[in-house]
């Protein structure tokens, strides 16, 4: 009882979190807002930059300018963001809709022009601002689920127009209902260096807790010796949805004396890059579960760190420690984690065969590049390849090259490159998956060697693939009248490399088939951007797969104009 009151005293000199006045923008949606994502989410490779707002399951709502202003920009893409429209405000911000199922009327016009102009589905424009105006509240798209979304919503987002730096839209922009603590459902403690011992052992090691009340948590003590970090696995709900969102902010106190403190209030895209120093990059390797470090790991340049310390302990024998783990949400409910450190020296328990065995390789340090050569095969290291010096098993066996690292995080990409066999003929460099088929990487040639890059370890070999793509229509087209129909329908997939490009005409001419990958579906829409001269047409589709092989579909439909 003597530890829960000495941490109770510490909360008394905390100031609560208090958001800032709401300035607000109309929202984008008719529908009330129910988010199944919060800005600065750990993503796998990525910061969310926006909002994921809920659509109801479906597609085809509204979606509305939530200010005056301009169109800057539109892109389309089978991946990322899908169909993303940018506007420009006077206010000096931008705000940005993404996964979009299709534009307004007149906004649609111009993208088409472009597409046909381009012969591409994949465009990207940059517009003036008096050719695209706004006005607030109109609409301009309808929500979908393009690009590299995995369900119906809206992705929206703030950015400053200067510096395309997303901001967090629930500070200051937007009032949701939450009245819900972020959920901390796992702590660790890890040592920093090789003298460190902790609880007995040298590795990290996951720390009980259990609840106090409704706000605190008060953790087993634990018993160390040098320096020590913490890592908290976290989530946040919203009222009236079950999404496990992120949580805002994150910080830490030993002794009273801030040592560490996160804030997702905006970021740059570029700060993706340290993501995996951010978080225990093993753990998520193995579980897929995100423990977000609170100290600041080698390789970790991420600048919205505000605490002056890097959140390491230096825990020394005889003297005892109160740490404190303070998070909140972007409504400022809040959670506290109270952990008792007694410093305490302790004997070294000798590594596990396990962790020996990951000890294994070649030493690969940041400060320097690697180039390793094999007889057919070579693969370059770049400088900062690795966010630390860890060990790589770099060698050639049996046709395949090994560059391996288990659950270790890769920076930049690793360089990787093959002799091209004698016969090109469907050949590419490839990556094993775990069930040992080789996975498409690159079928670029240079002097004499196939090139790929990658921001991962594997293993490593040249394959073949001579089967064509396949061309299926979803419903029967071939030598009918299809005066009632809205669109063409295809599938179009390949197995074994991927799809590189595809492309259609009718009558000889070019024509627009948007591509939904998720359904490895293409599709031609009737309507006024492409007329159709006479009844009788001719519709011819070319695939080409990663390695050039191609397949042909053709077929006479009926339709007038």
């Amino acid at each position: 009882m003597r530890n829960v009151a000495f941490f109770l005293a510490f909360l008394m000199s905390v100031v609560l979190y208090s958001q800032a006045d709401v300035q607000h923008y109309h929202n984008p949606v008719d529908i009330p807002i129910f988010l199944s994502g919060t800005f600065g989410e750990l993503r796998g490779s990525h910061f969310h930059a926006g909002i994921d707002i809920k659509t109801q399951g479906r597609e085809g709502i509204p979606i509305r300018a939530v200010s005056e202003g301009y169109v800057a920009r539109i892109k389309i893409s089978t991946s990322g963001y899908g169909k993303a429209l940018y506007i420009t405000h006077p206010d000096g911000n931008t705000s940005v809709y993404a996964h979009l199922r299709n534009f307004s009327p007149k906004i649609t016009k111009l993208v088409r022009q472009k597409q046909y102009e381009k012969k591409s589905f994949e465009v990207e424009l940059f517009l003036d601002p008096k050719t695209l105006p706004v006005n607030a509240k109109e609409v301009i798209a309808y929500s979908g689920n393009t690009g590299g979304s995995l369900g119906p919503h809206l992705h929206f987002e703030l950015r400053e127009t200067d510096t395309q730096m997303p901001i967090n839209p629930l500070l200051g922009f937007y009032e949701v209902n939450d009245t819900t603590r972020p959920e901390i459902h796992t702590l660790m403690v890890y040592p920093i260096d090789t003298t460190t011992v902790v609880n007995g052992i040298q590795k990290p090691i996951q720390v009980p807790f259990r609840k106090l009340n409704d706000s605190i948590y008060l953790a087993d003590k634990i018993q160390a010796i040098g320096s020590i970090g913490f890592g908290i696995g976290i989530y946040d709900r919203l009222d009236n949805t079950y999404n496990k969102n992120g949580a805002f902010s994150m910080e830490a106190h030993a002794n009273g004396t801030k040592v560490h403190q996160i804030k997702f209030d905006k970021f740059r895209f570029s700060d993706s890059e340290n993501i995996h120093a951010l978080i225990d990059f093993p753990t998520y390797s193995k579980t897929r579960t995100k423990i977000q470090k609170l100290f600041r790991d080698s390789g970790n340049e991420l600048p919205f760190f505000e605490a002056v310390e890097s959140g390491v302990l230096k825990i020394e024998p005889g003297k005892d420690y109160a740490y404190r783990i303070r998070t909140a949400d972007a409504n400022g409910n809040t959670r506290y984690v109270l952990v008792p450190i007694q410093g305490k020296t302790q004997k070294i328990i000798v590594k596990t065969e396990e962790e020996e065995e990951e000890d294994t390789g070649k030493t690969i340090r940041t400060d320097r590049d690697y180039l390793f050569k094999f007889e057919n095969a070579e693969v370059y290291l770049p400088k900062n390849c690795l966010y630390k010096t860890n060990k790589i098993d770099v060698r050639f066996e049996r046709d395949s090259l090994y560059v391996k690292a288990p659950h270790t995080a890769v920076r930049k990409p690793i360089k990787i490159r093959f002799k091209t066999p004698d016969s090109l003929n469907g050949h590419f460099l490839g990556i094993s998956d775990k069930n040992n088929i080789v996975q498409f990487l690159s079928s670029q040639q240079k002097n004499g060697f196939f090139e790929g890059r990658i921001k991962k370890t594997g293993v490593f070999a040249i394959a073949q693939d001579t089967i064509a793509p396949t061309i299926k229509p979803v419903r029967k087209y071939d030598n009918q009248w299809l005066s009632n129909y809205r669109s063409l329908r295809f599938k179009i997939d390949d197995e074994h490399t991927g799809i590189k490009s595809y492309s259609a005409t009718i009558n000889g001419e070019w024509v627009l088939f948007e591509h939904e990958t998720k359904k490895n579906e293409i599709t031609f829409w009737f309507d006024d951007y492409f007329f159709l001269n006479g009844s009788k047409h001719l519709l011819e589709i070319n695939v080409i797969d990663q390695v050039g092989n191609v397949a042909t579909h053709k077929l006479t439909f009926f339709r007038k104009g």
